[in-house]
Order: C-alpha cells, then structure tokens, then sequence
C-alpha cells in the first residue's frame, strides 16, 4: 500500500483502495463470489499471489472477513459492513464509466472465458428446464473460437472442450456483439432482428433462451446513461 503522507479521509480511502485490482475485487464480492477460485476467474490476469496479497489486505483493514466453509471445505471471503458500504462507490464509478468511458469494445479487452462465465452466474436457474440444455457459442471471429455452457437446475457448467453432449441451442454471433447485448449497449431482441445474433434450435427452445439469463448488473446504468 502506498501511502500518501496526507492527514485526509479520501487519501486514506485511495491508499486502502487505490491499488490495482482492488476494486474489482471488491465489485466481484459485491456481485457474489466467495471463493479464490471465484474470484480468480473472475479477474483473468492476476496472478495468484497477488490476489492473496490483495486478499489478506483488504481483511487486515477491515473490508472483508475470512471464515471457513465446512461443507466445501473452503476458504471463504464475504464483505463486513465497511465493505458493504463501497456498494454506492462502484455503482458511482459505473455509473461514470458508462457515461465517459465506456464505448466500443477493443479486441484485448474481449475474453469469450470471462463473458461465458459471467453469464453462468446471471444463469436463472428457476427457469431452466427439467432436462440438461447444452449451448454452443460460435464466435465469428476465429474458425474454431467455440465454447459451451452446460445448463441444469442444479448446475451451470463453462466449458472449453465439447462437454460431450447433443447441442441443443448453436448461438453464432461476435464476442463484440455479445458483449455489448451482456451490458445493455445493445438490445438482444435487435440483435435478433439484425442478425447479429442468430440462434438454430427448437423453436420453443429459441423463445425460451432469453429468459434464462440476467444481463450484467451494470447493464441497467448502462441503458439509463444511454437514454440521458
């Protein structure tokens, strides 16, 4: 942490928060992860042990707690109160994102692994059918760019090979494109109509997919900025 040698509540706010990756950890424990493994798919490109670098010193300030899991034999990490109360700060920094940084997608910032595992979580389980759904994604960009989500009640699975399963849904779009659908920059049902996202599947299955998923949570400020 580096310090800033200031008698000032923001500049003690900067040097807990201000380091890289700290806040998107704390958004992802906001969004719901628990677990390292959680929060290490969540944020591709840390290494590991600068995740428990940043771990151990968001518990020693104060803004999360440590505690065991003794079904899944676990390490897990919530919020206390002080870090609850950084809820309004993110929403605030996403609400300016959107509105002063957030426009086309570049290509490194697109990671089909990452999306795919942000919609596993936004998975509405209650409105999956009974039987295993297996969807394939066939992204446009590269010939053999294809990645599945295993869906069930019970579980939601990303997978990197064939999952082995008859495909039910084949979803073929850009990643740009499905990212921009994931938060609210463009309406799926446009992208529907425009081709930029087609789906082949049972008729009952291609009514039914959109129900199924939740969008980003930042997707909401998203379309509000938009429409301002």
């Amino acid at each position: 942490m580096n310090k800033y040698g200031q008698y000032c509540p923001t500049a003690r706010a900067v040097e807990i928060l201000g380091d890289r990756w700290t806040l998107l950890i704390v958004r992802d424990l906001l969004l719901g992860a628990q677990h390292f493994n959680e929060l290490e798919r969540g944020l591709p490109g840390i290494p590991k042990a600068l995740l428990a670098q940043r771990l151990r010193r968001l518990q020693q300030v104060g803004v999360i707690e440590r505690y065991g899991d003794s079904k899944e034999r676990k390490t897990c990490y919530q919020l206390t109160p002080a870090g609850q109360e950084l809820f309004p700060v993110i929403e605030s920094l996403t609400r300016w994102g959107a509105k002063w940084a957030f426009r086309e997608p570049e290509p490194a910032e697109l990671d089909p692994v990452l999306l795919l595992w942000w919609m596993r979580n936004r998975v509405n389980r209650e409105r999956l059918p009974l039987q295993r759904i297996v969807v394939e994604f066939n992204f446009r960009e590269a010939r053999s760019a294809k990645y599945w989500l295993v869906l069930s009640p019970k579980d939601v699975s990303v997978c990197l090979k064939h999952p082995g399963y008859e495909i039910d849904i084949l979803v073929t779009t850009e990643l740009a494109v499905l990212y921009q659908v994931w938060f609210g920059r463009i309406a799926f049902h446009d992208a529907i109509r425009e081709q930029q996202v087609q789906l082949d599947a049972a008729p009952a299955l291609i009514r039914e997919f959109p129900k199924w998923f939740a969008l980003s949570q930042a997707a909401s400020i998203v379309r509000a900025v938009a429409a301002t």
